[in-house]
């Protein structure tokens, strides 16, 4: 981990847009942040992004010869790290967004990107820490590396 790095949290919605749709503004948003931030998970956010891809209703999406969702679940782990959440909030409407939230602020994080546009996205900024669409983020960091 380079501390230079930026320390960011990716909700689970983009996570799956990035493997059902690898040439989607959440699969570039995905692979930048894993090539410019120190991505983090928690036991639990992992578990739910597991369990979501490997939903029968995900089966299309992963056709023959294309990226399996094994492949991306074992890159993704591979990309993460793996952090004991130390924080416990309540503040989101949506319950199940909670996990996002007190993952970042336990590890510092500085950006949650989500596509969760009735219920994280709103909440931008949260106690400090950025709450990014795909879109933003990715301005955002091609703003931060724009000659001053």
């Amino acid at each position: 981990m380079n501390s230079a790095r930026k320390r960011l949290v990716i909700d689970s919605n983009v996570l799956v847009s990035a493997a059902v749709y690898p040439d989607s503004p959440a699969a570039l948003a995905y692979v930048t942040a894993a090539l410019c931030c120190d991505l983090y998970a928690s036991q639990e956010t992992l578990a739910e992004i597991e369990q979501v891809l490997l939903r029968p209703k995900f089966d299309r999406y992963f056709a023959a010869g294309g990226p399996t969702r094994e492949r991306f679940l074992s890159d993704y782990r591979a990309l993460v790290n793996v952090a004991e959440v130390t924080e416990a909030v309540t503040d989101c409407p949506d319950p199940k967004d909670n996990r996002f939230l007190s993952l970042a602020l336990s590890v510092g994080a500085e950006m949650i990107v989500s596509g969760d546009r009735r219920h994280l996205l709103p909440m931008h900024p949260y106690r400090g820490i950025a709450i990014l669409s795909c879109e933003a983020f990715l301005r955002t960091l091609t703003a931060a590396k724009a000659p001053q």
